[in-house]
């Protein structure tokens, strides 16, 4: 874990007493005495299974949820809505249809100076390796390359914390431990706080420094795991398959349990 110090870029704490949503069959508990302070630098990946409020709250983070009891700081200061310091990456690209790579990648960076925003834009282009397809528009590209760009984007305004939610779902299994690769490799080079939402055990052990398991509704944070292991990370060692039978276990144990194996990293 990176020492954390408000004197770095991208320390994320979150208190958040609890988020409710109101519908036709009352009000819905979604998350509840969600406490995480992310260090600067660190890749974090939030699991838990569908309804556990684990994209609530990466979109808390991200300032496209507000209304909730509780506060998020970023270096020290209270987030009240979104912001250029993060970046989003959903889990459709969300491009525009009728820009380019480069127009696509460059959207967010109006008021920079010509020169500094062509600038940037090539080069979170060729971080994400898409150099030869700068001036194609997204009809012409595959699924995986899609998020690629919508990587660069979300990187182009160089953002402290970026916040990836499920990028690869629907991205076919080869191309997706590709797009797994892809992201420690950008990771490494940029060394932004990432936190990414999945319900794929095996994604946050591949790609985190710690691993927060989330609880079913109303969404709280169950454990949180440290993954002990260096990188490049083999999915076939067996201290790879022994942490993630232990982020399994303690998924799917009773309430109010923890694995056993949790208590041994």
């Amino acid at each position: 874990m990176v020492n954390n110090s408000f004197d770095q870029r991208g320390t994320v704490n979150i208190e958040i007493v609890h988020k409710a949503f109101s519908g036709s069959k009352g009000t819905l508990l979604a998350l509840k005495d969600i406490l995480l302070t992310i260090d600067p630098g660190e890749f974090v990946c939030i699991v838990g299974g569908s309804g556990c409020g684990k994209t609530t709250l990466l979109r808390i983070i991200a300032g496209l949820e507000t209304e909730y009891e509780g506060a998020v700081f970023l270096d020290g200061k209270q987030l009240l809505g979104t912001g250029l310091d993060r970046g989003v990456v959903f889990q459709e690209h969300r491009l525009l249809s009728w820009l380019t790579v480069h127009d696509n990648v460059g959207f967010g960076l109006a008021g920079l100076p010509r020169e500094e925003c062509s600038r940037d834009i090539r080069h979170y282009i060729g971080l994400v390796g898409l150099d030869q397809f700068e001036y194609e528009y997204p009809h012409q590209l595959s699924g995986g390359m899609s998020q690629r760009v919508a990587i660069a984007r979300a990187l182009a305004g160089r953002p402290e914390v970026l916040l990836l939610d499920e990028p690869f779902a629907s991205l076919d299994a080869l191309t997706r431990m590709r797009m797994q690769q892809e992201i420690l490799r950008i990771w490494e080079a940029e060394r932004t706080t990432v936190a990414l939402v999945t319900h794929d055990i095996e994604e946050a052990v591949y790609l985190a420094d710690r691993v927060v398991i989330m609880s079913p509704q109303p969404g709280t944070i169950r454990n949180i795991l440290p993954v002990p292991l260096s990188r490049p990370r083999d999915r076939t060692d067996e201290e790879f398959v022994r942490v993630r039978k232990s982020i399994h276990e303690e998924l799917f144990a009773p309430d109010g349990m923890t694995s056993p194996a949790a208590d041994s990293f």
